[in-house]
């Protein structure tokens, strides 16, 4: 007997009011149960009580820093016997995860008789990537993990434009656009802290034998297929479930890289100094914080930051 839980923050894409209307639609609901988030403090307990009545689907309505949250609790609480189908409704700011995994019906009223009848429907698997030393708050499980331009360019999005009402692959798309034009014809400047081809020294290890180190651009490592406008920055063959790309600094020439490095592929060329694997884990050491999913966090000190595959979650997708 299959029966859905639904987790709602309404504070998710700035308060776009998609989640209240989830919730009209899902409020006299029979064999649902529906927990409707003010902040984040209220996550654990809601998925606590999700968890003791007995709920198989697990829809969240949110963003990217929900989602992480809520597979951090559900796996590292240890309070669900067995982990529940996940569906994420696309109602937060970028959904960068739910481009990937997400559910593909859009109208609040497509995806509350969804919720309603739990008819057979399509899924994905994907691992999540568990942080397992942060300097506070304990293991964290996400999907995207960045480093260096990778997090500078997100707090960019969220202040520059989120903050200003631009919001999903709009503020992705000018982030970018912005970095890169700013690449490609001025010359770079390692002080300049608008910009965000700035050198960030960082050192990469994992367990079969890669050590790479040096001034790096940007680290990027995800378990998901495709990032932001259906982007692959990844090359060589796939040997495990995370896939992890370093791009060296000074920048790459932008004319002649840029698409290479945003779509990549088994047998295509990277520019000198770049790295691309894949497997089940790595370890990362950088002065600068870290961001997963759009939330951000320090390392810790004197120690790299490690990160392995966390358990495989089953998204449904439509």
């Amino acid at each position: 007997m299959r029966r859905a839980g639904v987790l709602i923050n309404l504070a998710s894409g700035r308060g776009n009011g998609k989640g209240q209307a989830l919730a009209e639609h899902l409020r006299n609901g029979k064999n649902i149960s529906l927990r409707i988030l003010n902040n984040f403090n209220e996550i654990a307990p809601s998925l606590d009580q999700l968890a003791s009545d007995g709920i198989t689907d697990l829809f969240v309505s949110s963003g990217d820093g929900t989602i992480q949250a809520a597979l951090t609790h559900l796996v590292e609480s240890e309070r669900w016997a067995a982990a529940p189908r996940i569906c994420i409704l696309p109602h937060g700011t970028t959904n960068l995860s739910a481009g990937d995994i997400g559910f593909k019906r859009r109208s609040t009223a497509a995806q509350a008789d969804f919720i309603t009848t739990l008819p057979d429907a399509t899924h994905q698997t994907r691992h999540s990537l568990r942080v397992i030393n942060p300097k506070t708050g304990g293991p964290r499980h996400g999907l995207t993990f960045g480093a260096g331009a990778a997090a500078t360019a997100t707090r960019h999005a969220q202040t520059n434009f989120n903050d200003k009402g631009v919001k999903g692959s709009l503020a992705s798309f000018a982030t970018i656009a912005s970095g890169l034009s700013k690449a490609a014809f001025t010359s770079p400047s390692a002080d300049d802290l608008s910009r965000l081809d700035r050198p960030c020294f960082m050192q990469i290890e994992t367990k079969h034998g890669i050590n790479h180190n040096g001034p790096q651009l940007m680290f990027i490592a995800t378990t998901l297929n495709h990032l932001f406008f259906k982007t692959n920055p990844f090359w060589g063959k796939r040997n495990g479930p995370i896939r992890a790309t370093a791009i060296p600094y000074p920048v790459p020439n932008v004319f002649r890289w840029a698409l290479p490095l945003m779509f990549g592929r088994e047998d295509r060329k990277a520019p000198d100094g770049a790295l691309s694997f894949s497997g089940n884990g790595f370890a990362v050491t950088c002065a600068e914080p870290y961001v997963m999913d759009g939330e951000f966090f320090e390392g810790p000190e004197n120690a790299p930051l490690s990160v392995e595959a966390g358990p495989a979650f089953t998204f449904i997708t439509g």
